[in-house]
């Protein structure tokens, strides 16, 4: 069964839902149903990663608990360079990542760099000297680097940007969860496996590494190709799927277009996001990667610590997902940002004010939590990126610029927090969200006053910047349509 364009009036922007309801009854297909099996095809494959992408990625906070310090001669800031380089070869990778997202499948891509990274965490084990582990710690970053984009792309393709929100939280909250199970393994690694010739933070490595090695077989098998070509759709569910991603103008093309590329770095919503990006990710890598070693610093002992971060990384899973349900349920992005930064600027504020004794010791501990609000907060910048920015190719070097800005705040995040002065790290990291928080409040003003520049144009030249909402049965022609968010039907989700 087809669809005429003609057999559907066109409609304003408003009633966009009621055009795709039409469609969906005409081709006897339920939405609902629909986007649950969707879900079920690409979520697990993108959740599988971003966990076991934070467990890998952690295990090296852990890991100090557990000796590799002392294995690997990198005391004092030693070990912080150590960590650094994983971002370093993070940044020296993402536009190469980006890149190659033009041509490689989505399953050939996201399978083969996490069967790298697998590999890398397995070698880190053997790691003797801080040259061999700030090698491997780089090399892990080079294969990770593709995560993020290949993971924000396939979102993109699938969903509309009212639901790019909670989507992204799905997946991005696994690291949440990741780093939850990665101490609960540490924990009960460390605190069995230790009269063995290998060290526990080495079996921390082998076990970790070997699980996204099985992963990344796992997932080339389930993990779904472009709609257009998804074997599990029917090919009246491609067609429904590619015109509600066209008519939430949402870009399907995924050829590399020059202009965008260009228009991508000249964009001024792709600098504020980098800024902002940079100091929210510097803050929560640097509360992230050392919270083992800040929870230690309240009076606790080393195993009862990497034990005491699992309830926090349980929270911040919540707060991700509950804050990224309300901000697709109000369409709204960079209040909900605000709010959160405020949240945890609370929280800082707090931990500096109080004292570090072992009477207040417990306080301190939940106030910890309050740090949550940055952390799960990172998906909003995420799905903001994907809701202001529209075109293939304009996003893919948009999301390089900002991932890159990401990867930078994470290298700036690893060297906040020294040995015995956490104090200045949070009084660091209270400040960077401050500024941030001026940046996402000027950028959400300047969106508002495009959207309603367009709107008053709107008004005296209906055909240049009205809503175009015809819908068309054809794939190739949807798939083949270029257009950024510069288009003037274009409006910005705040």
């Amino acid at each position: 069964m087809s669809v005429r364009k003609d057999e559907l009036e066109p409609v304003e922007h408003v009633a966009q839902h009621s055009e795709i309801d039409a469609l969906a009854n005409e081709l006897g297909i339920d939405e609902k149903k629909l986007m649950r099996k969707i879900d079920w095809h690409v979520l697990p494959v993108l959740c599988g990663f971003y966990l076991l992408q934070a467990i890998d990625k952690g295990n090296i906070g852990l890991a100090k608990l557990g000796g590799i310090q002392e294995d690997t001669h990198t005391s004092g800031s030693l070990f912080n360079w150590a960590v650094s380089m994983f971002y370093l070869g993070y940044v020296v990778a993402e536009i190469p990542c980006n890149l190659a997202l033009q041509r490689i499948n989505p399953r050939w891509w996201i399978s083969s760099i996490g069967l790298g990274w697998g590999i890398v965490v397995c070698l880190m084990a053997l790691t003797n000297s801080f040259a061999t582990l700030a090698v491997a710690r780089c090399f892990l970053g080079v294969f990770e680097a593709g995560v993020l984009p290949a993971s924000v792309l396939i979102t993109a393709l699938w969903y509309k940007r009212s639901e790019h929100a909670l989507r992204t939280a799905i997946w991005f909250s696994c690291s949440s969860l990741g780093s939850a199970v990665g101490g609960l393994i540490s924990y009960g690694i460390q605190s069995h496996l230790t009269n063995t010739t290998v060290r526990p933070w080495q079996w921390l490595m082998i076990i970790e590494g070997l699980a996204t090695v099985a992963w990344a077989f796992v997932s080339f098998v389930i993990c779904p190709n472009v709609p257009e070509k998804a074997n599990f759709l029917t090919e009246n569910e491609r067609v429904f799927i590619l015109n509600r991603q066209r008519l939430d103008k949402t870009q399907t093309k995924l050829s590399f277009d020059r202009q965008q590329a260009i228009e991508a770095v000249t964009d001024y919503k792709t600098w504020f996001l980098f800024c902002i990006y940079l100091i929210w990710q510097a803050v929560n890598i640097a509360f992230s990667t050392f919270n083992p070693s800040i929870i230690a610093g309240l009076g606790y002992s080393n195993l009862n610590a990497q034990l005491l971060s699992a309830p926090f990384n349980i929270f911040n899973l919540i707060i991700q997902l509950a804050i990224s349900w309300s901000s697709d349920r109000f369409n709204d992005r960079s209040l909900h940002l605000i709010v959160c930064g405020l949240l945890a600027i609370v929280g800082y504020a707090c931990i500096v004010a109080i004292p570090t004794t072992s009477d207040n010791s417990g306080l301190l501990y939940g106030l910890l939590f309050f740090t949550s609000f940055n952390s799960g907060s990172l998906t909003l910048i995420l799905g903001w990126m994907t809701n202001i920015i529209i075109g293939h190719t304009k996003r893919v070097v948009a999301s390089s610029i900002i991932i890159i800005g990401s990867s930078i705040g994470g290298f700036v995040g690893s060297l906040v927090y020294q040995d015995g002065s956490y104090g200045r790290g949070h009084i660091i990291n209270l400040t960077l969200i401050s500024a941030a928080l001026i940046m996402a409040a000027v950028l959400r003003v300047l969106l508002m006053w495009e959207n309603r520049r367009r709107d008053k144009q709107a008004e005296a030249d209906p055909t240049s910047y009205g809503q175009d909402d015809t819908l068309v049965e054809d794939p190739d022609i949807i798939v083949k349509e270029n257009f950024t968010d510069k288009d003037p039907r274009v409006r910005y989700n705040l």
